[in-house]
């Protein structure tokens, strides 16, 4: 392994002019493979898996092939693969994520139980997750009793293991430390839709920012859902209410942290949180950089309105919609209006926002989850984070029309 991870950082440099406009993708499937490699400590499987990878790109993967040679002749008898195969290492990594709730303690002290439905002042925190090594992009490992497994396992499940709240100050100094570490210091928060506990959302933060290979700072925002199919006028209810306490997070991030860069992605009814504070928060701060609007279940032309006073407040408003989402056909009959995240004849085409028909993504959950748990997507979203490139410069996707207007979908 320590004679590809060498090889692979001898060409890294060289490989996005040797790979082409594939490279954010290949790039982002590399790291996943060698993140997953790293604990088997086989190296001669892992270059089998990298071989194929690079398939396509014949002269990209000669290059890598030579530079493994020369570093096999340096030093051959220092290949790592006694030393990484006799360490032992848990089979999974832990990831941080920073949060701000408006939930109720419970007075519990396990997890997954520590903040409630109910609604509750503005908290701070953290919280680890850990993400298995065999972990497969876009899904949210849980035990399966077809498979024999009733508890959770940290080695093969994301699983909520810590939840630490913090006052305000030891959130600054703990949030502003762990950006003053990273390469770039940035953030990324996520905001969880209707029927979301707690312990979901914080399982989504981690693997979405795990499977971006995000740099920076994982965050999150959890407002109080009722987590269940019945309470989703209460989730209504308290998303709206939830909204100044998001604002203030919101401030805190971007003005306290020391940040440079933050990024923004709400699923399902968490985008009325985000599309109903932008119009009105204040600008200074850190950049507000890439805002992505993930299936959003609110009334389309209302948030054509508020969309008007999005202007100025990012670098780029992204909007991922599709005609194949049940969840929000459902929330369409209840309220007899379209959503804003529903494609076909419905796509909301709004001035200043990119809007990316993923209808031909596969979808689970009820078709409500497709943000987080299609790698087509993940791709997408990898790109977008990391560059901030446009849709036209985005491998995943392909300029479309409407009347006119332009908007894009995922490649066949």
């Amino acid at each position: 392994m320590a004679v590809l991870e060498s090889a692979l950082g001898e060409v890294w440099d060289d490989l996005p002019d040797l790979i082409g406009v594939d490279w954010p993708v290949v790039e982002m499937q590399l790291l996943t493979l060698l993140r997953k490699l790293e604990a088997e400590g086989d190296a001669s499987a892992a270059a089998a898996e990298i071989e194929r990878l690079f398939a396509p790109y014949p002269e990209a993967w000669r290059r890598v092939a030579v530079a493994i040679e020369a570093a096999q002749a340096e030093d051959a008898a220092d290949m790592g693969f006694e030393t990484v195969a006799a360490v032992p290492k848990a089979r999974h990594v832990e990831v941080p994520v920073f949060y701000g709730t408006v939930r109720a303690p419970t007075g519990s002290d396990k997890p997954s139980a520590f903040y409630g439905t109910e609604r509750g002042p503005l908290g701070l925190g953290r919280v680890t997750v850990s993400i298995p090594d065999d972990h497969r992009m876009g899904e949210l490992e849980a035990p399966r009793k077809w498979r024999l497994e009733f508890r959770q396992n940290p080695d093969k499940h994301v699983v909520l293991l810590t939840v630490t709240p913090l006052d305000h100050d030891e959130f600054v100094a703990e949030a502003g430390a762990a950006a003053a570490e990273t390469d770039e210091p940035e953030a990324l928060i996520f905001i969880h839709g209707y029927s979301n506990s707690f312990e979901n959302a914080a399982r989504r933060a981690a693997q979405v920012a795990y499977d971006l290979d995000f740099k920076g700072v994982p965050m999150m925002f959890s407002w109080p859902s009722a987590e269940k199919t019945a309470g989703y006028t209460i989730d209504e209810n308290n998303a709206r209410w939830s909204q100044q306490y998001f604002a203030e997070f919101l401030d805190l991030v971007r003005t306290k942290l020391g940040l440079s860069r933050v990024h923004v992605i709400a699923h399902s009814m968490g985008n009325r949180l985000l599309a109903e504070t932008l119009p009105t928060y204040a600008t200074e701060g850190a950049d507000l950089n890439q805002v992505m609007f993930a299936a959003p279940d609110i009334d389309a032309d209302t948030f054509r309105q508020l969309a008007a006073a999005f202007h100025g407040k990012a670098s780029r408003f992204t909007l991922y919609a599709s005609s194949n989402d049940v969840a929000l056909k459902a929330s369409k009959l209840v309220h007899g209006e379209s959503r804003a995240g529903d494609a076909g004849d419905d796509l909301v085409l709004v001035d200043g926002i990119d809007t990316v028909d993923a209808s031909s993504v596969e979808t689970a959950l009820l078709g409500h989850s497709y943000f987080g748990d299609e790698r087509t997507l993940l791709s997408d979203l990898f790109v977008l984070v990391r560059s901030g490139a446009g849709p036209d410069d985005r491998p995943s996707l392909e300029a479309r029309e409407r009347n006119g207007v332009g908007y894009w979908g995922f490649r066949p």
